[in-house]
């Protein structure tokens, strides 16, 4: 379910005053530093073409990476907290879909990385590794999976979801069992639709600028 991200930046901080660029694009996210409010994904662009993914914080101020993607289409990002207590946040370039975490320590925004030390990494159909992910809502919190949809005869779709677990000290993905969500499902079928997109948390979309 992992593929490589299309760059991994270091993590850089604005300080702990500092808030969102001019002209970021921005979403209102979970509270992703403990502190019981919620907080600010962005992505920004400048005038020499260097792309940005950023959170704000309202207790620990701004970090941010640079990023880059041979996609033609804006990213987008989102942000979640899952029940392994990892504040993770996802970089959608329109063909992957880049897993980063924010750590309080630094504070940071770092690339998570798979248990063969590679960066993290959803496909979104342009490879074998999965069409999507989504998240869903347990007793104990948020879990993240990879989704699959594969097309079969007669224009119906299977598809398959794999776990994702993002270890607690927020470092590592690891892949868990993979199982059959359904077979011979039409185009439009929900379960189809769910698998071929990017659905997590229930935070805003910050979009990048054009």
């Amino acid at each position: 379910m992992s593929s490589a991200p299309s760059s991994a930046a270091a993590t850089r901080s604005a300080g702990p005053t500092a808030g969102v660029p001019d002209g970021a694009g921005t979403a209102t996210t979970v509270d992703l530093d403990g502190d019981g409010r919620p907080d600010t994904v962005w992505l920004a662009d400048d005038d020499e073409g260097h792309r940005t993914l950023g959170v704000t914080t309202t207790a620990h101020g701004t970090v941010f990476t640079a990023f880059t993607s041979a996609a033609p289409q804006a990213a987008s990002a989102t942000a979640a907290v899952l029940a392994s207590g990892a504040p993770v946040v996802f970089l959608d370039t329109g063909r992957s879909v880049e897993l980063y975490v924010y750590r309080v320590e630094g504070p940071s925004l770092g690339v998570v990385r798979g248990v063969t030390g590679d960066p993290y990494s959803f496909s979104l159909g342009f490879t074998d590794h999965g069409t999507g992910l989504t998240c869903q809502s347990e007793a104990d919190g948020l879990h993240l999976f990879g989704e699959n949809a594969v097309a079969g005869s007669g224009g119906t779709f299977t598809v398959t979801r794999t776990e994702v677990t993002v270890s607690a000290e927020h470092s590592v993905a690891q892949n868990g069992d993979r199982t059959t969500v359904g077979t011979g499902l039409a185009a439009d079928d929900p379960r189809v639709q769910a698998a071929r997109g990017t659905t997590c948390g229930d935070g805003g979309v910050a979009r990048e600028p054009q």
